[in-house]
């Protein structure tokens, strides 16, 4: 019975302490860009490689292809940026893209970085998706 009480008190204490705050997991998110290819043009695509263009000059990654890629990059703006995208051997496409900061957990619980997500299409046109 003694344990019983013990028990029922440091339960009582542990939860009446809580600030009721939202606790934060553990995670991150990388900032760079990632890419969906649908299965018809990611059959076969051996390698993606990615061009970004703004400020601070021109960087390119590169990633083994597939359905879903992503690309690091490093010091990525919210602000307009330049983008080339070169699907295996295919002819380069390019568009405007605009990064923008995303939140592994919420906002409240920081840790943002800019990412953008672009999709290809069937047809092989690519887009940014929100």
């Amino acid at each position: 019975m003694r344990r019983l009480l013990v028990f029922v008190f440091l339960l009582a204490t542990s939860t009446a302490c809580q600030s009721g705050e939202k606790a934060c997991p553990t995670i991150a998110l990388s900032e760079g860009i990632s890419l969906d290819i649908p299965p018809q043009v990611a059959a076969g695509l051996t390698r993606v490689s990615m061009e970004l263009c703004w400020a601070s000059g021109c960087v390119t990654e590169s990633a083994p292809g597939g359905e879903h890629v992503f690309l690091p990059f490093r010091g990525l703006p919210t602000t307009p940026v330049k983008t080339t995208v070169t699907l295996g051997d295919r002819k380069p496409r390019s568009l405007v893209v605009t990064p923008a900061i995303a939140y592994p957990a919420g906002e409240a619980c920081g840790g943002g970085v800019p990412v953008a997500k672009l999709v290809v299409t069937p047809g092989g046109e690519i887009r940014q998706e929100p």
